[in-house]
């Protein structure tokens, strides 16, 4: 069973011919900026989703307090 890489997926090159497979991939990275921006985003992007459901779960467990 093959299994489907969407980054090899035809796309536009910038001199405008439809490229795909590993040259569909490197107009991919080079658009996003190369390889380390993109790990640099998804590491980023992972902590702020990690953050978030921290904080989602912790609201539920806070509880108000009365100083009266």
């Amino acid at each position: 069973m093959k299994k489907s890489d969407s980054w090899c997926n035809p796309t536009m090159s910038k001199n405008g011919n439809i490229v795909s497979g590993g040259a569909a991939r490197n107009v991919r990275i080079a658009a996003m900026g190369g390889m380390d921006e993109i790990i640099t985003q998804v590491a980023r992007n992972t902590l702020e989703l990690a953050n978030a459901n921290v904080h989602k779960n912790n609201r539920s467990k806070l509880r108000l307090v009365s100083n009266g």
